[in-house]
């Protein structure tokens, strides 16, 4: 292993020991019970680690080269270990590696098993990721091995030249064969499709088969309004609903929804399980941010690359923890985490005519 590579993970994780001793020893962490206003207790926290990506998803980032800003004012691998930390000692149980693209940020294995061996009082913290899947293969196994309890993979499309049309540079060749790596490697994994109307939305039933035949679990998730709605267009938003009839109808069997008590995880995805045929049993989640709003329910806060705390995806205020940390020394970013929870909302502003959204583009903040 590279020199430099044992030396990051050494002082990630003294940085993060020192560091969250201070916090609770000061008492912010203890003495901040992580609930909002409306009494909706955070337990997820989701983790930009890098806010650059290897492809230009239409509508995630607009095309051509997009300004990233000053490498420095993105967290440094034992700042994210610090926050983390800071926040399981505060009750959170999962975190999610997001980006930009997560695999393409340099020490990822190594952020992954610092992460994996932190414990709070629920127990060891649940550490999963959303990639692309464009380099996933050959980091698969290592990130099992490091602590990686689960993986989503990006699959908006099957047919190659659709799925290059979409993510503007992305190779299906290669997204298929990081799935099945990190399959073989144990890890459990879903895929998450944009569902397009007239564009993927005659492939749903065919990517949801695809995922069943390798144990994986297919979701589909809505369009939604993010910078400023620039990158919606209207008429393409395919409701949760429709999608459920159109896979019903293509693997000619009905979906029944799976109790809440059955569903792992702390996300806001909607199961339902086929209930007849040869598929029975296999299950699918819908992510209805649009039409079958889960707002109430919300349980996370996002953490942006450059440290910007975030109550919602769907609005642009933030607290900024990155200032707090470098600035005052973890103890600080109590006083941040208060704000944010103290004016989280009770809902988005999404439209489904493609206004109400922020003007944060979710290349920014992980999805």
């Amino acid at each position: 292993m590279p020199a430099t590579i044992v030396q990051l993970r050494s002082r990630a994780v003294r940085s993060a020991q020192a560091e969250a001793s201070a916090v609770v020893a000061a008492g912010s962490c203890e003495a901040l019970p992580l609930v909002d206003r409306l009494q909706r207790r955070v337990r997820y926290l989701r983790v930009s680690v890098t806010d650059r990506c290897n492809y230009r998803c239409t509508y995630c980032m607009p095309a051509g080269e997009k300004d990233y800003g000053p490498r420095d004012a993105v967290l440094r691998l034992e700042e994210v270990v610090t926050v983390v930390e800071a926040f399981v000692a505060a009750g959170v149980e999962r975190v999610r590696l997001t980006g930009g693209e997560p695999t393409g940020r340099r020490g990822i294995v190594e952020l992954v098993a610092a992460l994996a061996r932190l414990r709070g009082a629920a127990g060891p913290l649940q550490v999963v990721m959303t990639t692309n899947g464009e380099t996933l293969a050959p980091l698969a196994r290592p990130l099992r091995d490091a602590g990686l309890a689960a993986i989503t993979v990006s699959l908006d499309s099957l047919q190659p030249d659709r799925f290059t049309a979409i993510t503007r540079r992305g190779r299906l060749e290669h997204v298929l064969a990081g799935i099945d790596a990190a399959l073989a490697a144990g890890l459990p994994v879903k895929t998450n499709t944009v569902a397009v109307r007239g564009f993927n939305d005659d492939e749903l039933g065919t990517i949801a088969r695809f995922a069943w035949a390798r144990g994986a679990t297919p979701r589909f998730i809505e369009l939604m309004p993010m910078s400023g709605g620039a990158l919606f267009v209207p008429g393409e938003l395919m409701p949760a609903a429709a999608v459920r009839e159109r896979v019903a109808a293509e693997i000619d069997a009905p979906l029944q929804d799976v109790p809440a008590r059955d569903v792992a995880g702390l996300g806001p995805a909607r199961y339902v399980a086929v209930s007849r045929g040869p598929w029975a049993g296999k299950a699918l989640g819908t992510i209805g941010a649009m039409t079958e709003n889960f707002c109430a329910g919300c349980n996370r806060v996002r953490l942006s690359a450059t440290g910007q705390l975030h109550g919602c995806l769907g609005h642009d205020d933030a607290g900024d923890l990155r200032r707090a940390l470098r600035e005052h020394g973890p103890a600080a970013m109590a006083e941040v985490v208060a704000r944010v929870l103290g004016t989280k909302r009770d809902g988005h502003g999404f439209h489904v005519d493609g206004t109400g959204g922020p003007r944060k583009s979710m290349i920014s903040i992980g999805g």
